[in-house]
């Protein structure tokens, strides 16, 4: 058996804990809200699912946040996809065995410990560890105290789903050293300025396209909705998304508020544009878009939906007004994250 020498830290978003349980490993302390948003992780996805329940989603995560923090000017990371799950297994186990924590991209619904009914590939957790005689992974993920067992077949259909909205293809990528940011920050400047150079030009994955502009396209479909065979559903998943999934509420908007009120602290700039306050805004605003969406999964309401369709356009509003100040104010950094 081998098994790295994990201080387990839990928290919010996956993601994010992820990312920060790996730089402790390297003996780097960074909060949860500093590392997410030092991954520009604010974003939005919105994708008609042609297979699988609920049959349209929304997102409000950027993509490639973990590659994101640990990347820099010498050195980018990205997530590395296998087309044979025996390579894909072989890779792992030797990084682990090598001394290296893994992240890996899964579908809960393969995660046991989850007891899930549904689908959600994309989910990151941390290969730490590996017992090859009795087939388990060890693995940290998000907010259980308890490394967590999988067996090598979990971990094979975890890595490979292909549920929509996000087909897997053994996503992993390892850190094999980590040191604290020279200049944390520069590194927290460009970070915002990443998060909204991306969000207003749009980012693609698998997934589709997170960009600000893709809550103009939902909001267009919104009164679709109410017509699908699954609205319930896909009324009450939008919710959860929002308000419940490992967000810490608000589609990570309260958690990048927190993440601005680091940054406050190490830049000047940054505390003299008032950026908290307009994120608290945006946050307030998510939040009660989340509780119409609960509202009108269990009964539906003329007036709820009215109300639903002005909060989506004054979020949208606020969302442009904040980015296009930052595009404007950190403009002279280099583009392209």
């Amino acid at each position: 058996m081998y098994i790295l020498n994990w201080h387990n830290l839990t928290g919010v978003h996956c993601g994010s804990v992820a990312i920060r349980n790996v730089a402790n490993y390297y003996g780097v302390n960074y909060e949860e809200a500093l590392c997410f948003g030092l991954g520009s992780g604010m974003g939005f996805f919105y994708t008609k699912n042609k297979e699988g329940k609920p049959s349209e989603v929304i997102h409000l995560r950027a993509p490639n946040m973990e590659p994101n923090f640990f990347s820099n000017s010498n050195l980018k990371y990205e997530w590395i996809k296998e087309s044979d799950f025996n390579i894909a297994e072989n890779k792992l186990i030797q990084d682990i065995k090598n001394g290296f924590p893994v992240f890996l991209q899964t579908d809960i619904y393969f995660l046991h410990y989850y007891n899930s009914p549904i689908h959600f590939p994309g989910h990151v957790i941390v290969c730490i560890g590996v017992d090859e005689k009795r087939k388990v992974f060890y693995v940290s993920d998000t907010n259980f105290k308890e490394i967590q067992e999988i067996s090598f077949t979990d971990m094979r259909m975890a890595r490979s789903s292909k549920a929509q909205p996000y087909p897997l293809y053994f996503n992993h990528f390892k850190i094999t050293n980590f040191s604290p940011f020279r200049d944390l920050k520069e590194k927290i400047e460009k970070s915002i300025f990443y998060n909204s150079y991306n969000y207003i030009t749009g980012q693609k994955s698998e997934r589709g396209i997170s960009s600000i502009f893709t809550i103009l396209e939902w909001i267009n479909n919104l009164e679709r909705w109410k017509g699908l065979k699954d609205s319930s559903e896909t009324f009450k998943f939008a919710y959860q998304i929002i308000v419940k999934r490992g967000s810490k509420g608000a589609g990570f908007r309260y958690i990048y508020k927190d993440f601005l009120q680091i940054a406050e602290k190490e830049s000047k700039k940054v505390k003299k544009l008032n950026l908290v306050d307009d994120m608290e805004q945006i946050a307030e605003n998510w939040n009660n878009i989340g509780l119409n969406l609960r509202s009108l999964s269990k009964r539906q309401s003329k007036k709820v939906f009215n109300e639903l369709i002005d909060l989506c356009q004054e979020v949208f509003n606020k969302e442009y007004l904040y980015h296009s100040k930052i595009l404007d104010s950190f403009g002279d950094n280099k583009k392209g994250a």
